[in-house]
């Protein structure tokens, strides 16, 4: 059976706590091994991991809470990232992980339903994106 590859744009924890964005598959040119090419959250180092040491040693961010997705967020490097991150992860978004977002960007939601504040969020990094652009 062959083994499930990671999601691409996704965040993954090594054994470490460190965090990784995977950016995608591909094939060694001479063995055909499948490899996945994850990027260091912190360094912005990539790496390739041949995808059965990659199952073992690395498990999906967030995926019961959202501490790895909030980290990825906290650490991105540019606006541009930390849009990209709330929209590629819309279903794993919590309350709970808007407002610390919000919160860590001096801002103050609006809206009272989950989806409102999504929205809003989204809204307010796109005008701070143009803005910041601009100088």
């Amino acid at each position: 059976m062959p083994e499930k590859l990671p999601e691409t744009g996704a965040f993954y924890a090594d054994q470490k706590g460190e965090l990784y964005h995977c950016d995608g598959t591909v094939r060694h040119w001479q063995t055909m091994e499948e490899l996945v090419i994850v990027r260091e959250t912190k360094e912005g180092t990539m790496y390739a991991v041949p995808v059965p040491d990659f199952t073992k040693e690395f498990q999906k961010a967030g995926q019961s809470d959202t501490k790895g997705l909030l980290l990825g967020f906290l650490e991105a490097d540019s606006i541009e990232e930390k849009l990209s991150i709330l929209q590629k992860n819309h279903s794993e978004i919590t309350e709970e992980f808007l407002d610390a977002a919000a919160q860590s960007m001096d801002y103050a939601l609006n809206g009272k339903e989950m989806e409102m504040k999504f929205l809003d969020f989204e809204k307010y990094l796109r005008t701070k994106m143009k803005y910041e652009r601009r100088r």
